[in-house]
């Protein structure tokens, strides 16, 4: 009993972090058009630095960051047609997006960074690449400081974009409190919490917005769904909805289909939506995101894009 037992332990992480079957081969996004600019959002699967900032930071070694840039703007720049904008979650400072930069512009593909430090103890953000002709009025963290049980609300807060080119908008590029714990009810509450507050920001904006990223949420889950629910009062439309029902995913949860990322646009923005499109390749890669330490695939997450048409 005591041998079975070990082959059991042994066994189980193998098994669970399998690649899943039947996934769709590997595909990229096309290319904008000349009339058409676009924003994609895609998760960076903890991207770290090489040091270890607090007792809950893992950092990478230098080898394996060096091969994981390289593998981001590989993939940025290939499969993802190196998007105007690219919305990014799950990422340690800002000095890590100027490092992909340097990288991508080996590729003839000049992009400028903004990211706002937030209040993650492990030290993640959320962050926004842009190129030209984007051009960037102001960044701001939305509800830094918003308390939640003597806690912040929000360990990554919200950031607020102001884009003044190709045409004027507000973008607010969010990753929400991840399902881990969710039959606890704290983190039910944090969740939904988290999505009101948003909500209740969105309905007193106005003029075209677009608020993308990591929504940890999803429709028809049950309990994961609350929090999309709460944000879908907002009144945005979300893009999902242009696309065929067997492509709206982004993740897999054991290997089981799931959409936890979303772009949502407001009513002015969606009549400049021409398109909307997704990559295959992450998602349900397991034992090959963690074989090769987050190189082929570079993510978790399937990156979703949204292209526009006006203002160029």
């Amino acid at each position: 009993m005591r041998y079975l037992l070990i082959v059991y332990l042994l066994l189980v992480p193998v098994s669970l972090w399998a690649d899943c079957r039947g996934l769709a081969p590997a595909r990229g996004v096309p290319a904008p058009a000349e009339d058409e600019w676009n924003l994609a959002t895609l998760n960076l699967w903890r991207l770290r630095d090489i040091r270890k900032d607090s007792h809950l930071d893992k950092p990478l070694s230098s080898a394996v960051l060096e091969r994981r840039l390289e593998a981001l703007a590989d993939f940025i720049a290939g499969p993802l047609r190196a998007p105007h904008m690219l919305a990014v979650q799950e990422v340690e400072n800002r000095q890590l997006l100027a490092a992909l930069v340097e990288r991508l512009a080996r590729y003839g593909w000049r992009y400028r960074v903004v990211l706002k430090e937030g209040n993650d103890p492990s030290g993640m953000d959320v962050g926004l690449l842009y190129r030209q002709p984007v051009q960037i009025a102001s960044a701001e963290s939305l509800f830094a400081e918003q308390d939640f049980h003597n806690h912040a609300l929000f360990s990554r807060p919200p950031l607020h974009v102001t884009v003044q080119a190709p045409r004027q908008l507000q973008l607010v590029v969010v990753h929400l409190r991840s399902a881990r714990g969710l039959q606890k009810a704290q983190v039910q509450e944090k969740r939904q919490s988290q999505a009101a507050l948003l909500a209740n920001w969105v309905t007193k904006q106005d003029g075209p917005l677009i608020v993308a990223g990591d929504f940890n949420s999803t429709w028809d889950a049950g309990r994961l769904s609350a929090s999309y629910a709460r944000f879908a009062e907002s009144g945005l439309f979300n893009l999902w909805q242009l696309m065929p029902e067997p492509e709206r995913y982004s993740f897999r949860y054991r290997c089981q289909p799931q959409a936890l990322d979303h772009i949502w646009v407001s009513r002015e923005a969606k009549k400049a939506v021409s398109r909307t499109a997704v990559t295959r390749g992450n998602a349900g890669r397991y034992h090959s995101l963690y074989g090769s330490q987050g190189v082929t695939p570079v993510s978790d997450h399937d990156a979703v894009v949204v292209y526009f048409t006006g203002g160029r």
